[in-house]
């Protein structure tokens, strides 16, 4: 019933040449503009960790890749380079995701396949798939980095909840009708009884894509807009272990939310098989990459050498405010 958004890696492949297109006219517009710093006679483009990018060494990734991989691609890689070491765990996870791929690519394609993903993958400025998750493997951890020193201001929470419809969702009334009621109040003698809210859902919800784990929904902070806007103020609201009273949805009926933890080290404790940050970058927060990159960049040093117009393009195709 939620809107939920579950990126596997097509998506984020899709995300990532949106992106990459979307931004290409940053390069278009300032490719005569790139004043500045220079190094041994070249435009500095951007510095990284005191490392300069001239002109020719863009420029040479920019047609390796195509012509398609422009500034932002750069940055991000670069960032991600400079940031996460690349581990023994990365290799392997990467190689496991890059066989996969290539065997959905398979059936898919056919004898075609690989011309398909070398066309796909050559979109995202790579030219070797493990090397692709590798890195999404790195921007994925100073995302869930990020997150985590952020935890409080974004609101981050786990959340299981347990819903009613409405049993005409044409009916103008804001107090639920008395089947609607019966069947709330059969949750709350169950709760009220000594029942767990996972039985409780699991019983209740008419909600079937999460009743049968116990009402999971999974972890979700501020910025969790796929969310109906009822439902997230409600779950925000909520302290560990707190349960909210009925909150009625204008779109599916009502709601009694759980939270399970509104700390990290609850958080963590919950999620031992799996990063329960990249679990909420993956799942509800598309905005949180984009900020975490750039505050990587800040604190890396990079630096455009006065061109603000640049700056300012980089800024917004990664959703940060000045």
């Amino acid at each position: 019933m939620l809107s939920t958004i579950k990126k596997n890696w097509f998506v984020s492949l899709v995300i990532l040449v949106f992106v990459v297109m979307s931004v290409y006219y940053i390069y278009d517009t300032n490719k005569g503009k790139l004043k500045g710093k220079q190094s041994n006679g070249e435009d500095v483009v951007y510095s990284i960790n005191n490392e300069d990018i001239v002109v020719s060494a863009w420029y040479d990734e920019l047609y390796k890749s195509g012509g398609t991989n422009t500034l932002i691609s750069l940055v991000q890689k670069n960032t991600a380079e400079a940031a996460v070491e690349t581990t023994d765990e990365m290799k392997e996870t990467a190689k496991s995701n890059a066989a996969s791929v290539r065997s959905s690519y398979q059936q898919n394609y056919g004898e075609n396949y690989e011309s398909q993903l070398a066309r796909d993958l050559a979109a995202t400025g790579f030219d070797n798939l493990e090397d692709y998750f590798v890195m999404v493997q790195k921007l994925n951890k100073v995302a869930a980095d990020y997150a985590k020193a952020n935890f409080e201001d974004l609101k981050i929470r786990e959340i299981n909840y347990i819903l009613i419809q409405f049993e005409d969702s044409n009916n103008p009334s804001a107090e639920p009708t008395e089947d609607e009621a019966a069947r709330m109040k059969a949750v709350d003698d169950l709760l009220a009884g000594g029942g767990t809210f996972a039985d409780a859902a699991s019983q209740f919800s008419e909600d079937t894509s999460t009743a049968s784990s116990g009402g999971r929904l999974g972890i979700v902070d501020k910025n969790a807009t796929s969310l109906d806007s009822s439902f997230l103020e409600g779950a925000l609201a909520l302290k560990e272990g707190e349960t909210s009273d009925w909150i009625r949805s204008d779109l599916f009926g009502y709601f009694k939310i759980n939270c399970t933890a509104s700390t990290p080290e609850t958080l963590e404790a919950n999620n031992t098989d799996s990063d329960p940050y990249v679990s909420l970058i993956s799942g509800y927060d598309s905005t949180l990459e984009g900020k975490a990159v750039w505050a990587k960049i800040q604190e890396l040093g990079i630096d455009f050498h006065g061109d603000a117009d640049l700056e300012k393009s980089v800024m917004d195709a990664m959703g940060v405010e000045e």
